[in-house]
């Protein structure tokens, strides 16, 4: 086998690695935006059913026990809206560089290519 078969072959091998954890990245990345967008949609609603209910209280504020009733579940809808925007928020504070590993083998790799092709030319100029 020729020298420049197995240059190409492990070349190769490693593109198609990488392209395989790109996608294993990839996969995760859109799993981490389906997570927020259901957070942020879930926010969004439990803070507007807390206004809904905050605002009947208010309004049925003259009877006995609607108040009361308005009340708990405005605050419960309030504590679900708040725990899901903490949630979200989280998911926004972790969001750190998209595809690390990726990025981190990609710069292996180039080192490396880089040592091979200076390794090369020394010696062939040593030669």
């Amino acid at each position: 086998m020729s020298r420049r078969a197995t240059w190409r072959d492990t070349v190769g091998g490693l593109v198609a690695a990488r392209f395989s954890l790109f996608g294993l990245e990839l996969r995760d990345e859109f799993d981490r935006l389906a997570q927020m967008i259901g957070f942020a949609i879930a926010a969004a609603f439990l803070l507007i059913m807390a206004l809904t209910f905050a605002g009947l209280g208010l309004l049925f504020g003259f009877w006995e026990y609607r108040v009361i009733i308005c009340a708990v579940f405005g605050a419960v809808f309030l504590l679900c809206g708040l725990f899901a925007y903490k949630q979200l928020r989280q998911l926004m504070h972790d969001l750190i560089t998209p595809f690390p590993l990726t990025s981190e083998e990609f710069a292996q790799d180039k080192k490396l290519i880089d040592a091979a092709f200076h390794a090369a030319t020394s010696t062939k100029e040593g030669a």
